[in-house]
């Protein structure tokens, strides 16, 4: 099945979803909020999901920089935000299109950046952590959900910072048939492996990290006070936000779909806002967050050639 088709069938899912979501919630409570969002906040939210994007791009160049790989600004700019179209892969594996990229756009082997990429999103997920820590003092949460999600990053974070398990580990996965075909030096690839992944870079990495998740939470905290909806703080928001879209992420379900809407509205239920309230709430957020940066994502990707590379793949 050709990667097109799979987004169809991604984007055909989170229709359904998003649409057991809204009827399940009472149809005129629905219209009633979607009414009265109030659109004078619609250029916040979204100046904030921009804002967003600033810290975990120059995550991205600094890690391109950290090895040596030296492409105009401009060009990194463009293939960062071709990578975004792919967040709603399983894992964001598809990001790995930004590789291809490089590769077809500059001649720089797949083998040097694959690594980068993979160290970037697994910095994502670990800036998650303290504000999901938040979660665990201010919802009272159960902590096995989040000491679940923390060992499996503990995990990642082992593999990737002692050095024998994480040659074992890169070995193991560079033969499997997937990543085989972006692995054309194992030397090479290990040798990025360590400086993506030095105490210099993963500090950096991670900070920024933390960043993008302070700022995209306030977008989320702002959707809500669009609805009106203001009985919750923003830490509150944060905790609710960044734990939802951890539990996401580890499921390997395409961007977290239905898992982290039903999260979000879950907490925000346990947290005092009714059901259907908190169920419009969770896919407004989605929409306004994951997928409003999905398309301008497939804007660059249109704009790098990426679309016309993936028809001839």
């Amino acid at each position: 099945m050709k990667l097109d088709n799979r987004i169809i069938l991604v984007l055909v899912a989170v229709i359904g979803i998003y649409a057991i979501f809204l009827f399940t919630s009472d149809f005129n409570l629905v219209s009633e909020k979607i009414t009265n969002f109030k659109i004078s906040y619609l250029p916040l939210i979204l100046l904030l999901v921009s804002t967003s994007w600033i810290p975990i791009f120059i995550k991205w160049h600094l890690l391109l920089k950290n090895c040596e790989i030296d492409i105009p600004l401009r060009k990194s700019i463009a293939v960062f935000f071709a990578g975004i179209a792919f967040e709603i892969t399983p894992g964001q594996i598809g990001s790995l299109i930004k590789s291809q990229l490089l590769k077809t756009s500059s001649n720089i082997p797949r083998t040097k950046t694959v690594p980068i990429i993979v160290a970037e999103k697994v910095y994502d997920l670990i800036g998650a952590i303290p504000a999901s820590i938040i979660g665990i003092i201010i919802l009272g949460m159960d902590f096995y959900l989040i000491i679940i999600a923390i060992l499996a990053l503990a995990v990642i974070f082992f593999f990737m910072f002692y050095r024998p398990a994480s040659e074992i580990f890169f070995k193991r996965v560079t033969k499997t048939k997937f990543f085989s075909k972006y692995v054309e030096n194992i030397s090479e690839f290990d040798k990025i492996v360590q400086k993506s992944t030095n105490v210099k870079a993963a500090t950096v990495c991670i900070l920024l990290g933390v960043t993008y998740w302070f700022i995209i939470s306030t977008a989320a905290y702002y959707i809500l006070m669009a609805f009106d909806v203001n009985i919750l703080d923003y830490l509150t928001v944060l905790a609710i936000y960044t734990t939802s879209i951890l539990l996401g992420a580890i499921s390997f379900v395409p961007a977290g779909i239905g898992v982290a809407e039903g999260s979000i509205a879950g907490l925000f239920t346990l947290n005092g806002i009714d059901v259907s309230t908190a169920l419009i709430l969770s896919v407004m957020i989605r929409v306004l967050t994951l997928w409003f940066s999905v398309s301008v994502g497939f804007i660059a990707l249109k704009f790098t050639g990426g679309l016309s590379l993936r028809s001839n793949s």
